[in-house]
């Protein structure tokens, strides 16, 4: 018989989604662990930096006529609407860093690993305050025709962060942040006039400039959920719940739907067919407005993908690489 042997390989253990489970390192092997992993880490913990020292300055998003204040005016939209249009078709350049600037805006160039980055951030002003335009990440070359979205992003448990590490470790085109602090309920249907102005005015400028250069784009928005804040017994038991804009759910929905069901172990429900909370659309039971859905569905455009989050999944998708490739298998165009 043979003796078991201490330095033999451990059969690895794993649950039933694949996922390894934890195991307890000694002090040695876990600084060790740390040393070897670490730089793969350190290109989104270097933007949740940038990302939170731009947060909209939240006195200044407060009182009477901050609208008026805040909210760009039609020529600089248009201005930010055709920018955003050369970063997405790959300009990178003095003059249009130069451009930027001039909205208030730093172009930034990241090396990393897998590829490089544009970051898009707001500068700040002699007081060194933020009024909360938003934070952009770019591929730097071609990526997938999909493009990410935290409109809740400090509200949103983990979407933060979440959309952070997605857009480091894939291939995704581009991912924006709203940084103004705004406080969004998560049943209460939700009029345009509820969305932080700054946020409205550049990432809907994000948005047309993505429909324009790539017509057949995903924009996926990552939202969260609590199970148990939810009211109905299929939401609550739900780990992913899948909308498109308004009542009838696209036929990319349901690819998308399908997609998530086959490559990932969780539970995932498509609005309202199979639930009836966490949707996106307007006057519609268990759906809030988006501005986004709603300027794309004026559009004709079926991309808008409204993707909410339970707190395991979120947790796991964090945790292990495979459930972030079976993810991103789904949504890349």
């Amino acid at each position: 018989m043979n003796e078991y042997n201490k330095n033999d390989a451990i059969p690895e253990k794993r649950n039933n989604r694949g996922c390894p489970l934890l195991r307890v390192f000694s002090p040695a092997s876990l600084l060790l662990l740390l040393l070897v992993t670490a730089p793969q880490w350190v290109a989104a913990e270097t933007l949740a930096e940038m990302l939170r020292e731009v947060r909209g300055t939240e006195v200044n998003m407060r009182g009477e006529g901050i609208e008026k204040t805040l909210l760009p005016s039609a020529e600089e939209r248009a201005l930010a609407e055709e920018l955003f249009q050369r970063v997405f078709a790959g300009e990178n350049n003095p003059e249009l860093r130069q451009q930027w600037e001039s909205l208030g805006f730093e172009l930034l160039e990241k090396p990393g690993e897998p590829r490089a980055l544009l970051v898009l951030r707001e500068l700040a002003t002699d007081a060194k305050k933020y009024d909360g335009k938003g934070f952009y990440v770019f591929a730097a070359g071609q990526g997938s025709a999909t493009v990410l979205q935290a409109p809740h992003s400090f509200y949103d448990a983990e979407t933060e962060i979440i959309a952070l590490e997605l857009m480091v470790k894939n291939n995704f085109r581009a991912a924006a942040w709203n940084t103004a602090p705004a406080e969004l309920p998560v049943h209460s249907p939700l009029s345009p006039d509820s969305h932080a102005p700054p946020a409205k005015g550049y990432m809907l400028a994000f948005t047309r400039a993505l429909m324009a250069v790539e017509a057949d784009s995903y924009v996926v928005q990552l939202h969260s959920f609590e199970k148990n804040k939810m009211y109905t017994s299929n939401a609550s038991h739900a780990d992913i719940i899948l909308s498109g804009y308004g009542e009838q759910s696209s036929q990319a929905i349901g690819k998308l739907g399908r997609c998530l069901k086959k490559e990932l172990d969780y539970k995932v429900r498509i609005f309202p067919f199979e639930v009836q909370e966490m949707g996106a659309g307007e006057n519609i039971p268990g759906a809030n407005y988006n501005t986004i859905g709603e300027l794309m569905r004026a559009e004709n455009n079926q991309g808008f993908v409204h993707l909410a989050m339970g707190g395991m999944f979120r947790e796991e998708l964090r945790s292990y690489p495979q459930v972030q490739q079976g993810l991103f298998s789904c949504l890349s165009r």
